[in-house]
């Protein structure tokens, strides 16, 4: 069918199947033309692969944009099982247009209607480009359709710069109407652009954040499996079936500072300083006093000194003073004496600044021994003032 009208017309200009060559012209009719052309004309091919025009809208139906879509899908399907990288120029072109009202019309009654039809033209500049444009989307779509990959290939409008045929005829203009496709073969370059040690055609995440581990697809890894990516962990050696946060770092529930899962106090109130098990620090009280007297010995103002720093430094605390004797003396004097002692720690406690609210005192005599009073070492021991810590 093509031979049939290709036999009446003459050829204008001989295109070189309207591809990239020597002689190609760049026009700014599209950004993407100049930018395609320096990709295409410095680049080092093993192989170009250009197919018969596909016409777009002349007089006879000769099925070549099905035939070439074909062709070419199972040509680069094939090029890229043998390894070989590929691009593909999917060129609109259109019949010359003109923006000259004159030319657009014939009138005269000299030639035919036929005659005056061949001669007048239908297409002004802009339209001109719009039409080679959504002729190249067009074959680009089956293309795409036909599982060839968009990214490989180039689209690029040429409207009516490029005539292929005599104007003399409206079968020569109409197959002017047409898109050129070419495939552009070369060894494949393997490449790795975000430095993973996975080349880019295989990698499935080519945007991995440097530095960091991936696996065979090229994909950040959770090498602590608890949900959060390596590079994004700031903890990346949380135990397994640990709970963590958004930053892949163990839970800490009471926010004192130990993780939940070492944490042997889960529940402890905020501001209380924990030891390494998570638990609220305790704290005693070691004074000394002159025999049968309230008044604290000067050794042992450091020890409230200590203690006061360390209700300071935990504000939920309460703390009641707690005195006791040894059972020597009288019940009731012993009960007065430890009551007056426990006082006299507390005015000592709220002289280093720390808030009465918080103290409270209470004697308990003889009444809770904690060593014979039999023996002098435990009469000792007796003769004690005790701290409870609450909050």
């Amino acid at each position: 069918m093509i031979s049939k009208i290709l036999a009446p017309l003459l050829l204008v200009t001989v295109l070189n199947a309207a591809t990239y060559d020597e002689n190609y012209r760049v026009v700014d009719l599209d950004k993407t033309i100049k930018e395609n052309f320096n990709l295409f004309m410095h680049g080092d091919f093993e192989s170009i692969i250009r197919y018969d025009m596909i016409n777009m809208d002349g007089e006879y139906d000769d099925n070549s944009s099905v035939e070439v879509v074909d062709a070419a899908s199972k040509e680069i399907k094939r090029l890229q099982d043998n390894e070989k990288s590929v691009k593909v120029t999917i060129i609109g072109h259109t019949n010359r247009p003109t923006d000259d009202m004159n030319e657009r019309k014939v009138d005269s009654d000299t030639y035919a209607k036929k005659i005056q039809n061949w001669f007048a033209y239908s297409l002004e500049t802009n339209s001109s480009k719009e039409k080679s444009q959504n002729y190249a989307l067009e074959i680009q779509d089956a293309l795409i359709d036909a599982g060839v990959d968009k990214n490989i290939t180039y689209v690029e409008v040429r409207a009516g710069l490029d005539q292929g045929f005599t104007e003399a005829t409206s079968e020569g203009r109409n197959l002017s109407n047409r898109v050129m496709v070419t495939v552009y073969v070369s060894d494949r370059v393997d490449i790795d652009s975000d430095r993973d040690g996975v080349f880019d055609r295989v990698d499935k995440c080519p945007a991995s954040p440097r530095g960091y581990s991936v696996d065979k697809d090229g994909c950040s890894i959770d090498s602590d499996r608890d949900g959060v990516l390596d590079y994004k962990d700031k903890c990346p050696k949380t135990p397994k079936g640990v709970k963590v946060t958004p930053e892949g770092c163990p839970m800490d529930s009471d926010k004192d500072g130990v993780y939940d899962y070492l944490d042997k106090c889960p529940q402890t109130p905020l501001g209380l300083q924990v030891d390494k098990n998570g638990c609220p620090l305790s704290s005693k009280l070691h004074l000394n006093f002159q025999t049968s007297s309230d008044k604290i010995l000067k050794e042992s103002y450091s020890e409230i000194q200590r203690f006061a720093k360390f209700l300071k430094e935990n504000p939920v605390y309460k703390a009641q003073i707690i005195g006791h004797t040894d059972s020597r003396g009288k019940a009731a004097l012993n009960m007065d004496l430890s009551q007056r002692r426990a006082t006299s720690v507390k005015a000592a406690l709220i002289a280093e600044g720390i808030d009465a609210s918080r103290i409270t005192a209470s004697g308990r005599g003889e009444l809770d021994p904690i060593m014979t009073n039999r023996t002098k070492e435990g009469r000792l021991l007796n003769r004690r003032t005790e701290v409870k810590l609450s909050y």
